[in-house]
């Protein structure tokens, strides 16, 4: 429930303009960080701390405003460091990625399921439309898992996120998760078409990035988890939000009934 405060609160134009600001200074400043190399003692393992604040932005502004605030801070950062101008073309597309992650995270954590996985699924298609994909074909392995997980937990689990548990931090960390590896695929694809890449640099970090991504995926949903946590410890205490949680209660009792009661109705009544 305290997701759905959340996403009903920032509405508000006062609260989304300081998550705005406060977002581009965070993630610009991010993108200065050094990478984290050899993670956690895996040689080639790569980190960059700017991408996990693709799906953060997602799940904080929604798909627009999260896309846009990834994309022009990452978009300052390319233009601000001088060496970055004369960088390669794939380089300067890596604020599309992180808008991608952003966007996908966007749609999933306003519960726009079917536009976010259509997004998702259809990456994992396009990299079998190279000879490359095709070669290095257990590339998506961790994509496709990640995206069986997703469907299963949120059949059966969704009617236990009315409130800030374990389940609200796992759901928020496989939304992360799809939104993360988005903007890997796009990157993997782009890289295709920039460069003429063997398949066998593919295969070479076929279990190192599940474990990049993951890290990246565990600190966004951790920041997030805090957020909706924090705004869950508010309502017991701050009753001017009580309006706001009644509203979006009700909203979500009626979404409840005209989706799901409705479905089970017209299928009994197709039995008969």
């Amino acid at each position: 429930m305290s997701i759905d405060v959340h996403n009903k609160l920032i509405r508000k134009r006062n609260l989304k303009i300081i998550y705005i600001i406060a977002a581009i200074i965070m993630t610009y400043w991010a993108s200065w960080l050094p990478d984290f190399e050899n993670v956690i003692g895996i040689e080639g393992a790569r980190i960059s701390s700017v991408a996990a604040f693709g799906p953060l932005n997602g799940m904080l502004l929604g798909p627009y405003w999260g896309a846009a605030v990834s994309f022009i801070s990452i978009l300052g950062h390319i233009i601000t460091g001088e060496s970055h101008l004369t960088d390669n073309y794939f380089h300067l597309m890596t604020p599309l990625f992180v808008m991608l992650s952003s966007f996908v995270a966007g749609l999933l954590i306003n519960k726009n399921v079917r536009p976010a996985l259509l997004i998702y699924c259809s990456l994992i298609v396009l990299w079998y439309f190279f000879n490359t994909g095709r070669e290095a074909y257990l590339q998506p392995w961790f994509h496709i898992l990640v995206l069986a997980a997703f469907l299963i937990f949120h059949h059966l689990f969704k009617n236990r996120l009315l409130h800030v548990t374990v389940y609200t931090f796992i759901s928020l960390f496989l939304i992360s998760l799809i939104a993360i590896l988005s903007d890997h695929m796009a990157g993997n694809i782009a890289a295709l078409v920039v460069y003429d890449l063997p398949a066998s640099l593919f295969e070479s970090v076929l279990f190192i990035y599940p474990i990049e991504r993951t890290i990246l995926a565990l600190a966004a949903s951790f920041v997030m988890f805090m957020l909706v946590a924090t705004i869950q410890l508010s309502m017991v205490n701050n009753n001017t939000l009580e309006d706001d949680i009644e509203h979006v209660k009700m909203e979500s009792i009626l979404s409840y009934v005209q989706k799901d009661v409705k479905k089970v109705l017209e299928q009994e009544k197709s039995r008969k």
